[in-house]
């Protein structure tokens, strides 16, 4: 494990906080209430009440609007004794749900939350976002800072799983961060799920962070994906249909101990140092990168090499793909885009003879067992390589899900793709044809 990480066990150790020894109180729903915003806008802000003097958790829900995990939380929290204030702010503000209107969003909502939380006497007051309303959090966080007499009253931020990026970029080009992640100056504790998306890039985040001034905190959950939180019996948004069903036992084990992470991150926030002063705000790099679709095509550099074993336990090196042209493909099971190209992907296969060309698929971070059952359900008909750490996905720098990489017959990586596509088109063909045809 990182050396700058730190984990909950040894944490929940060193703080001491046992919940047997602070006893259990009754949880009460508050009153709900709207928090008026400049012109006609408010917060509709949902209010679980503990029967105790603190914290204060003020909670963005994140972009897709899915309640019952995050409800769940807020409930549990109230049981020990504090105070949640759960807003969905593109409900309130009827904006649309979607990436872009998500990393765009101000931080004008989320400070008038914090100033309306500290004025409430409650605390200390602590923001939790997950995802990419991590990004409006932080903003808000900065902007209160800006205008606040003492910024003690609030602890500090907790993210869970935070994507503070700028946009997908190009398959196979490296992220960027977003302007805020350099320019927040409170205490920031960072859960990311050991199977997560970013955790390869937890680092560099964290160095981030703290270039910025904040004291950052960053740990592992283990064994969990992302949005772990919303598993749920009973989803309440489309997207989170394959988070719905029994909860599996390790993940409702995670679930119930988040209450103690939080409760134990918001003592470590809160005894951290700040900075002395904000540093300035990159205005450009606040700024979203556009998202390229399609095949794009890439400077002709040597592919990164693998050496990965497949779901059904044959080993398969990069060399295979020498003097052939190569389809490398990324995906996992849970990414419904990854799912939905797959026979189109299996139709452009059958085009070719296995020494014209040939697909390759390296499945992310998943076990061979759950793949061959998933392959039950849905046929694949090529390999399904298993990267099982995320180690290859990292070395090809991969960001999204799927990623996709067209490789000439010297395995060189000429076109890459960041999302699903129809592959059996007749311009997809064209261009293998082409490759196929050079020397």
């Amino acid at each position: 494990m990182d050396a700058v990480l730190l984990p909950f066990r040894r944490l929940l150790q060193s703080l001491t906080f046992v919940a047997v020894l602070l006893g259990f109180t009754v949880a009460a729903k508050g009153d709900d209430f709207a928090l008026p915003l400049a012109g006609a806008d408010q917060l509709d802000v949902r209010v679980w009440q503990g029967d105790g003097d603190g914290p204060l958790f003020v909670w963005i829900l994140n972009q897709y609007g899915e309640r019952p995990g995050s409800e769940r939380q807020a409930a549990r929290l109230a049981e020990r004794g504090a105070t949640v204030w759960q807003v969905d702010l593109l409900d309130s503000l009827l904006l649309q749900r979607d990436n872009e209107t998500a990393r765009s969003l101000d931080g004008e909502p989320v400070a008038a939350l914090l100033e309306a939380a500290v004025e409430s006497g409650t605390g200390p007051v602590v923001a939790v976002a997950c995802d990419r309303m991590s990004t409006p959090l932080l903003r808000g966080l900065r902007l209160w800072q800006e205008r606040a007499d003492d910024d003690t009253a609030v602890a500090g931020a907790v993210l869970f799983y935070p994507n503070l990026y700028r946009g997908t970029p190009v398959a196979g080009e490296d992220p960027e961060l977003l302007g805020i992640a350099g320019a927040t100056g409170l205490p920031v504790a960072v859960l990311q799920p050991e199977l997560g998306v970013h955790r390869q890039r937890l680092n560099d985040l964290l160095d981030t962070l703290r270039q910025g001034g904040s004291v950052a905190y960053g740990w592992l959950i283990p064994r969990m994906r992302d949005y772990y939180l919303q598993y749920t019996e009973r989803p309440n948004t489309e997207i989170f249909e394959g988070f719905g069903g029994p909860i599996p036992p390790d993940v409702r084990e995670v679930q119930e101990n988040t209450v103690n992470q939080l409760m134990a991150a918001t003592r470590l926030l809160a005894a951290a140092p700040r900075a002395d002063r904000l540093v300035a705000l990159d205005e450009q790099a606040e700024e979203s990168i556009d998202t390229p679709f399609g095949l794009v095509e890439r400077p002709r550099e040597t592919a990164p090499d693998f050496d990965l074993v497949d779901a059904r336990g044959e080993r398969h090196t990069l060399e295979e793909s020498l003097g052939r042209v190569t389809l490398v493909n990324f995906w996992a099971t849970w990414c419904p885009p990854c799912v939905y190209e797959i026979p189109s992907m299996n139709r452009l296969a059958g085009d070719y003879t296995e020494d014209e060309f040939a697909i390759v698929s390296i499945n992310f971070k998943e076990e061979a067992d759950h793949i061959l059952s998933f392959m039950e359900d849905v046929q694949v008909d090529f390999p399904v390589l298993m990267d099982l750490d995320g180690s290859v996905a990292g070395e090809w720098r991969v960001f999204a899900f799927p990623s996709s990489f067209l490789l000439d017959r010297q395995g060189r990586i000429r076109y890459s793709v960041n999302a699903a596509i129809e592959w059996d088109t007749e311009e997809i063909r064209r261009v293998i044809d082409r490759l196929r045809e050079e020397g």
